[in-house]
């Protein structure tokens, strides 16, 4: 009997090992996939002749640099910087990223290459805490004071964007930071609602009546906010009527869309990125023509089928 249980105890020990072994080599696999894929924009199609514009790469080879960035208590990680730019000496609009849960800058490089491609300089970390702008506050300044990443930058022309818990990091970076007045546009992408946000204590002045997880009535700025027709984000993260009370709040440029086709919350991250640029174009670089995307009765994508729940208004309407 005691031989018996001495071979049941090895062969034990064998299938703990073998499973262990197979979830680290699961987990390390899992640690390098992408959440956008390479060359995602190639996979897309579209009837918006617009949107079409911008799902290629534009006419810039870019550089990839690595900064190391201050540690966080929050975030168990080494954590660093990472700016993507035209290889093209020049003076480019800066654009900075947010990320969502579980995605460091390192797991959506080909969103930063998309947009460097199109001329711009792109910035992002790999900090897993976003929701309070905070880290998105200091990547700016790293940007802006950083000499041979600067020297790229127009520093006139700046702005700001995230996906998922990114995307109200996109807000609170606009509203509760000094330099959140330098930011000239902005977009989310499937940003969490208020109320979610706030059980998951993504919020300021917890505990109070004054408690908020971010205040869309401060941003004058012009703002996009996509979210997808898929389950997670219908029904939990960014729902039609969370969406709909965003857009409401805000004072500026502003325009807000649902990618239809059941598209949920992780692909939001890049399905929707040629008319992201488009915005982006359009303030930061005076592409006019990109208002026929967004604005008035014919806005290319109130044909697009690749959308549905279309909102947009000028400021000053």
């Amino acid at each position: 009997m005691k031989k018996f249980f001495k071979i049941l105890m090895k062969i034990l020990l064998v299938v703990v090992l073998v499973l262990s072994i197979g979830i680290a080599v699961f987990l390390f696999i899992l640690s390098k996939n992408q959440n956008a894929p390479q060359k995602y924009w190639e996979k897309i199609s579209t009837e918006g002749v617009i949107e079409n514009k911008y799902n290629h790469l534009g006419e810039y080879e870019v550089v990839k640099k690595t900064y190391d960035a201050p540690q966080d208590e929050r975030d168990n990680n080494t954590n660093h910087f990472v700016v993507w730019y035209p290889e093209k000496e020049g003076k480019y609009p800066l654009v900075v990223m947010i990320n969502g849960s579980g995605t460091p800058c390192s797991k959506y490089e080909a969103v930063f290459e998309h947009f460097a491609s199109w001329g711009y300089v792109i910035v992002g970390n790999d900090y897993g805490t976003n929701w309070d702008g905070k880290h998105a506050s200091e990547t700016l300044d790293f940007a802006l004071n950083t000499e041979e990443i600067v020297k790229w930058i127009d520093t006139d022309k700046i702005a700001v964007g995230g996906h998922s818990q990114g995307g109200i990091g996109t807000f609170n970076a606009i509203t509760e930071y000094e330099n959140g007045n330098r930011y000239k546009a902005a977009f989310a992408l499937s940003p969490t609602n208020n109320d979610l946000a706030l059980q998951l204590q993504w919020g300021f002045q917890l505990g109070t009546e004054e408690q908020y997880a971010f205040r869309l009535e401060e941003i004058e700025i012009p703002m996009m906010i996509i979210a997808g027709t898929g389950p997670f984000d219908s029904d939990t993260v960014t729902p039609l009527a969370e969406l709909q009370e965003q857009y409401a709040f805000l004072r500026g440029d502003k325009a807000a869309f649902r990618r239809a086709d059941d598209v949920d919350h992780g692909n939001i991250l890049y399905e929707a990125n040629g008319y992201v640029i488009a915005w982006l174009d359009l303030y930061l670089k005076d592409q006019e023509d990109n208002e026929n995307a967004f604005f008035g009765d014919h806005a290319e994508i109130r044909n697009n089928t690749r959308y549905q729940d279309f909102y947009s208004q000028k400021g000053t309407e």
